[in-house]
């Protein structure tokens, strides 16, 4: 198996635009959100179980998921989260195993917010954990989403946790518009 790092980083961090420096450097970058929506829509198994468990509504007539309607029943009840979570954590887990047998001995970077409750981090040989100043971040994000700031504070605070104790040996990139974000990861490349 080929070595993974993780790319991870809260909100308006900027762990988008290192995978796109990456893959600009001729990188692999596993995208685990864009995989995972790929992974549901693939999976006739997940959406009979999510039929079940939510209602024929989960699926649209042309028999895609319904993300609207899942959404909202998972947004809205932790146990419906936790039970999708778990089923999808697992085929991405299962999905980035095989790309990662599939490529040879290449590095391969996996990006992904959500590392440790996913238990990515348990996969990874170091993470590379973007970060940036708070006001910034959330400027980044007002500016991108459309929203006010005090909702991206509220989603800063709320994935704090996501980024403590992580299962493998963490390197952090600061993303500040103060040194260009290229020379900090063709730093980092250079010490792996």
């Amino acid at each position: 198996m080929k070595r993974i790092i993780g790319i991870t980083g809260g909100i308006g961090s900027g762990k988008s635009v290192v995978s796109r420096l990456l893959r600009c450097r001729g990188f692999e970058v596993y995208d685990c959100d864009s995989r995972a929506k790929l992974l549901m829509e693939a999976s006739a198994e997940l959406k009979h179980m999510m039929c079940e468990r939510f209602g024929e509504e989960a699926l649209a007539d042309d028999g895609t998921l319904n993300r609207r309607f899942v959404a909202q029943c998972v947004f809205g009840d932790d146990d419906h989260r936790l039970w999708l979570n778990h089923r999808v954590h697992g085929m991405v887990r299962d999905d980035l195993a095989n790309v990662a047998n599939d490529c040879g001995d290449n590095i391969l970077f996996v990006e992904s917010a959500i590392m440790k409750s996913s238990r990515l981090d348990e996969m990874c040989g170091e993470i590379w954990l973007v970060q940036a100043p708070v006001d910034l971040r959330v400027e980044r994000v007002v500016r991108r989403d459309l929203c006010d700031a005090d909702h991206v504070l509220r989603r800063i605070e709320a994935q704090k946790w996501e980024f403590e104790e992580l299962a493998a040996p963490v390197r952090e990139i600061v993303n500040d518009n103060v040194q260009p974000l290229s020379i900090r990861i063709d730093n980092l490349l250079k010490q792996i």
